[in-house]
């Protein structure tokens, strides 16, 4: 029995660690990092952006396994839907924010010694308006939510297998299920933030392709993702 229980806990939190590199989620959680880019803030959206899917898994779990409910298909489909359609809005976004940005060529002296490198100078610095921090903060979770609400047939549906009908041992699955999806997602924005980080110090212009690159694959893929749902 006990090995039973450390199957189950070991399946759910694989599954985790892959169901959070999946296509979308990744894109998602980058592009979002790429219209602000920062290490902890990278670290934040996908912090939340894993909660937002674990509260709407857990939330499914019990409506399923406790009342016997299940979320509607015609849902799950639309949620599928708007994936396609956020990665798209998540890239216009990104391009409207680099057109706030401009890069300058910055000359500094020192002394005796002169030298010059590229500076991205954002329009809200020079307007004086902060981040706000309100929307920043709920729409990761928001968009952890749509996906937890696109994926949830797949994870929901393994449950019984592993679980045998016990609503507890179900909450369990889900539970270890979603730490593995934080921690798959919290490893993964290290390294982007990292790598981020270090282009935006040392090579300013690759940051800024960088940045186009992503922002232009994100739509991309939210338009293959639309067409497959639709």
């Amino acid at each position: 029995m006990l090995l039973s229980h450390f199957s189950v806990i070991g399946i759910g939190f694989a599954l985790g660690l892959m169901h959070a590199l999946d296509a979308d989620h990744v894109m998602a959680v980058s592009t979002m990092s790429n219209a602000k880019p920062g290490f902890w803030r990278t670290l934040r959206f996908s912090g939340s952006w894993a909660l937002g899917h674990a509260g709407v898994l857990i939330l499914a779990g019990l409506l399923l396994f406790g009342l016997g409910l299940s979320i509607p298909e015609a849902l799950q489909h639309m949620a599928e839907a708007c994936v396609g359609v956020l990665l798209i809005v998540l890239g216009l976004v990104c391009f409207w924010r680099f057109r706030k940005e401009r890069l300058q060529l910055v000359r500094h002296s020192h002394g005796d010694i002169e030298h010059v490198h590229w500076h991205v100078k954002d329009s809200r610095q020079c307007s004086g308006h902060g981040e706000n921090n309100s929307k920043e903060n709920h729409a990761p979770v928001m968009v952890g939510v749509l996906h937890g609400l696109a994926g949830s047939a797949p994870a929901l549906a393994l449950v019984p297998a592993v679980a045998e009908g016990a609503l507890i041992a179900s909450l369990v699955y889900l539970l270890i299920f979603s730490l593995g999806v934080m921690c798959s997602m919290l490893c993964f924005a290290t390294g982007f933030g990292a790598m981020q980080a270090q282009l935006q110090k040392r090579y300013q212009r690759l940051f800024q392709w960088h940045r186009y690159v992503i922002a232009s694959f994100a739509m991309l893929l939210g338009g293959f993702w639309l067409s497959q749902a639709v």
